[in-house]
């Protein structure tokens, strides 16, 4: 709805603004059109001074025109003459045959100022009498328009108070369309809203944006299809690995129990126990992976619940190093601790045993693919924003490709191989922590980072 009420302003604004423009543009426009016309043609009283300066009786009472005078009667008039002082026509140049020779003071006093016989005169009075130059019929408006002082004063009232008004009517114009807008599109902002809130949308296709309704309401219905499709094939896939890694274990229970048994005969010869003991280790691993694939499974859909309680990182760690030297074949494998004294008192709020999965999966995929002596390093520092956990080796570390798929994992989608690096992931990320994977020439070195929380001391 904030957004709503931006574009409202904005086309408000927008609608003022071109108000304003228009009244600017019509303003700039009248103005050239007023300089446009007046540069088409000299200023009446230059040209009629220019034609009655050229136009001079002689002493035989004869007039002689000049040719300045001359183009300028041939390009602006179609007739002219000369009236004494009794109003005779004492010269003439193209003067109609219909056109009187004598005029009255009250005929010259009229067409002076308006027409004679339908053509805009013009007159100019010198030493010789009363110079008379008239237009084609039609060609110009002549008229006398009179104004009072009044009419002027309030002139300068009304003219700012129309535009005023003008730009008033625009504003009040803006705002009904705007409003109308609004109501209009108010409903497609809620809708779209509620798809973002994963909600059907059903709104009216009647009014101004109709279209646009109808397209917002079918966009919802294959949206809410879609959703429901994605739903029911995830839980297909959560329920199947679920139902999976539940039926695999009474079979692996027996492997195992079996494989034990005849690991532990003697009479048996030691070529065949060691095949039992390589059958049950690997049973057990196994084992280990389908649960991880269904840990994984979980929390990839937030179904595995967190059992969120203070616990302390040192001692996880510890017990952690501990057990993979109990389970390590022979002395190839040596753990060095790192655990620096603010960190080793410190709490920290989480899942232990998730926690604990993750960084038991670190060791074994670094005891597991690293042949040879093993140089593991187990690391736990703190600052004032976070805590972390660091499990380093000296081994061969990860292939490039894996390096990137483990940084840029595929959405909703579980990993082909590398089961352990990526459930490490997810329990890290469920936690609200990040997890940094790093090759170090030699080695693997893989951070584990979280925030610190409140209620977290040390």
């Amino acid at each position: 709805m904030k957004g709503l009420g931006r574009i409202l302003g904005r086309y408000v604004g927008a609608a003022i603004g071109v108000g304003v423009f228009l009244l600017v543009l019509n303003a700039a426009v009248f103005l050239a059109f007023i300089l446009h016309c007046a540069q088409d043609r000299p200023a009446l009283e230059d040209r009629v001074s220019v034609i009655a300066a050229g136009v001079q009786k002689q002493e035989d009472g004869s007039f002689l025109v000049s040719e300045e005078a001359r183009l300028a009667l041939n390009e602006r008039y179609v007739w002219a003459m000369q009236l004494d002082d009794a109003g005779n026509v004492i010269w003439s140049d193209r003067l109609p045959e219909d056109l009187p020779r004598h005029y009255t003071a009250g005929e010259i006093a009229s067409f002076a100022r308006w027409y004679l016989e339908d053509y805009p005169v013009y007159a100019w009075s010198d030493e010789d009498g009363l110079l008379v130059l008239a237009s084609a019929p039609g060609s110009e408006w002549k008229y006398l328009m009179q104004s009072s002082t009044y009419m002027i004063e309030q002139a300068t009232v009304w003219v700012p108070a129309v535009l005023i008004l003008n730009l008033l009517t625009a504003l009040a114009l803006a705002l009904l369309l705007g409003w109308r807008m609004y109501r209009a599109a108010s409903p497609l902002a809620e809708g779209i809203s509620g798809l973002a809130q994963g909600q059907g949308v059903k709104l009216s296709e009647r009014g101004v944006l109709g279209l646009l309704s109808a397209d917002l309401n079918r966009a919802s219905e294959k949206l809410l299809a879609q959703r429901a499709m994605l739903d029911k094939r995830d839980r297909t896939r959560t329920e199947w690995i679920a139902g999976v890694s539940h039926d695999i274990r009474t079979p692996l229970s027996l492997v195992q129990g079996n494989a034990a048994q005849l690991e532990s005969s003697q009479e048996l010869p030691a070529q065949a126990r060691h095949k039992a003991r390589v059958i049950r280790e690997q049973s057990q691993r196994i084992g280990r992976l389908v649960s991880d694939l269904n840990l994984a499974s979980k929390l990839e859909y937030e179904l595995q619940p967190l059992h969120i309680a203070p616990f302390r990182p040192a001692a996880m760690l510890r017990a952690a190093a501990a057990e993979v030297l109990n389970h390590a074949a022979g002395e190839r494998v040596s753990v060095e601790m790192d655990i620096a004294p603010e960190a080793g008192v410190m709490s920290a709020n989480g899942d232990e045993a998730l926690l604990r999965r993750a960084v038991d999966n670190l060791l074994r995929n670094s005891v597991r693919h690293n042949p040879g002596q093993i140089q593991l390093s187990l690391r736990l520092s703190v600052s004032e924003q976070q805590w972390c956990m660091t499990v380093q080796d000296n081994g061969s570390g990860l292939p490039e490709d894996v390096l990137q798929r483990l940084r840029r994992p595929q959405e909703n989608a579980l990993p082909s191989h590398g089961l352990g690096l990526v459930l490490v992931q997810q329990i890290v990320r469920a936690h609200g922590g990040t997890v940094c994977f790093e090759n170090t020439q030699p080695g693997l070195k893989v951070t584990l980072s979280f925030p610190r929380l409140a209620g977290e001391n040390g």
